[in-house]
């Protein structure tokens, strides 16, 4: 009987987390224009794009949010505590993905980072 309470309590608390996600989705151009804001005091002149399922209109509500951030201030080779560091000061959200370009490495690499949807 108790595998049986546990089974239901897991499945009820996917449910919730399904439907979070699917505020959190119905948000997720807010969510990106108050990334790129943060970005903005972090890393000056920078691009932010909505990339990955929901700019491809195929995000389930399991997905995650990836933000693709593009700025001469980020360095081409990062080492992950820089990274770590940099996407702490931009959320706290562990369904947001933080992408981090510098202009010439995105250059190189923008092909795979379509579609993408710019946040103005």
């Amino acid at each position: 009987m108790l595998f049986v309470e546990q089974s239901i309590q897991l499945g009820l608390d996917y449910y919730r987390r399904l439907r979070k996600n699917e505020e959190f989705f119905a948000k997720a151009y807010e969510i990106a224009k108050e990334i790129k804001k943060r970005a903005k005091e972090v890393f000056g002149d920078c691009d932010v794009f909505i990339v990955g399922s929901f700019a491809q209109g195929e995000h389930t509500l399991s997905s995650d949010l990836d933000l693709l951030i593009v700025s001469s201030k980020i360095p081409s080779r990062l080492k992950f505590e820089e990274y770590s560091k940099f996407v702490k000061l931009l959320t706290n959200d562990d369904r947001v993905n933080i992408h981090l370009l510098s202009k010439e490495s995105f250059e190189e690499v923008k092909k795979f980072y379509e579609p993408r949807i710019e946040i103005s």
